[in-house]
């Protein structure tokens, strides 16, 4: 579990800081990645009070909390770019996150003072002093920005040079010969499946079961796995499971696990110690920046691609879905309830709606001209 330490990277924890991502952020399974991004907003908190000879636990003590002139002064340091945080461009959304987290860091601090104070009246005093506090706390927050550059899927030109140039053997293929096949068997299953980076890295050699008709592979959750060496481990974030799969992509991964590539000890002589599907050259799981590099590598061979990661293959997945279930006439509710199972989000997630944004509004659009066609014919 990531930690917040004091001063340098060997520096030793914070207390406070440990007990409070526990309680907040382990209890409710979040995963380590996660985790490190709100201890690295709590990081930022601390070094805004540093700089302004705040004590946290003595501002509680004296149900002072925070000034609305200190309250400003937070929000725009949470829009920001900092050094220590490595985050290049902060965006509306990342402001918000370390401003909530600050927040929410110093309510967490404050009720158990407040809750110690023993006189009835000064202590419902205090109460109603913190939610006065926030009130003010959310007048102020960094605002989301409504109409900003979004992800959105591939457009069909660009669909269709993707899966052109991932081909083995292809002259537009960039990737070196003897990773070719690797990597266009896990950039087909992302293209073909629309899972996640971490559920990628995650894949394990028995999750994939050729023995059923068609083939299918399950997506667990396996926070805190014990067989994974990475500094950085893969994660879940969504729910875990069971999809089917194509004939061709069931092949493809048939060759992968044999002993022409991830099963052969001399190209991959690591790989018989893990379980782990992908491998990088040595047959080491495949970490987080090997997998970012091959989207990388890929972009700069093509730029015509625009903005590819990986998790546009998931934006683009969820375009297909929805362009499919226009096309085929697919009954709503039932279309909605299998994209949300396909994508591991719960029954009440609104994220279809941010992930199938482009093929949305294209429909949105043709209805408004059919509309506008309608009107004018009359």
């Amino acid at each position: 579990m990531p930690l917040l330490v004091a001063g340098s990277p060997l520096g030793l924890p914070i207390p406070l800081a440990a007990r409070y991502a526990i309680t907040r952020f382990r209890s409710r399974g979040l995963a380590a990645n996660t985790i490190c991004q709100r201890l690295m907003a709590l990081a930022l908190f601390y070094q805004f009070l540093a700089e302004h000879g705040i004590e946290l636990e003595e501002r509680a003590s004296k149900r002072q909390f925070l000034t609305q002139e200190e309250l400003v002064g937070l929000s725009d340091y949470c829009r920001q770019s900092h050094a220590a945080s490595k985050q290049a461009v902060v965006t509306p959304s990342f402001a918000l996150l370390r401003y909530t987290v600050a927040i929410d860091y110093f309510c967490w601090v404050a009720e158990p003072i407040i809750a110690r104070i023993v006189d009835d009246a000064r202590r419902d005093a205090a109460y109603g002093a913190l939610q006065s506090f926030l009130k003010i706390t959310r007048s102020i927050a960094p605002r989301r920005v409504l109409v900003q550059s979004e992800r959105l899927g591939l457009l069909p030109e660009q669909r269709t040079l993707f899966l052109r140039v991932i081909q083995p053997g292809s002259p537009e293929n960039p990737f070196r010969p003897e990773l070719q096949f690797r990597n266009y068997v896990m950039l087909l299953l992302e293209f073909q499946l629309g899972p996640r980076g971490g559920e990628v890295l995650g894949l394990k050699t028995f999750d994939v079961d050729f023995s059923e008709s068609p083939a299918t592979l399950t997506i667990h959750r396996r926070h805190d796995d014990r067989d994974d060496p990475r500094a950085t481990p893969a994660a879940t974030k969504t729910y875990g499971r069971l999809l089917a799969i194509g004939d061709h992509l069931r092949d493809v991964l048939d060759v992968w696990l044999s002993k022409e590539h991830r099963g052969n000890k001399a190209r991959y002589p690591a790989a018989a110690k893990h379980p782990y599907l992908f491998v990088n050259y040595r047959g080491e799981p495949l970490s987080i920046r090997g997998f970012r590099k091959i989207i990388e590598t890929l972009r700069r061979r093509h730029p015509t691609l625009g903005g590819l990661c990986h998790h546009i293959l998931r934006h683009d997945w969820n375009d297909r879905w929805v362009d499919a279930a226009e096309e085929e006439g697919w009954d709503s509710n039932i279309s909605l309830r299998d994209q949300k199972y396909a994508m591991g989000w719960s029954d009440n997630s609104s994220m279809p709606l941010r992930y199938a944004k482009r093929a949305i509004r294209n429909s949105t659009n043709k209805k408004i001209l059919r509309l506008h066609a309608k009107g004018a014919s009359k």
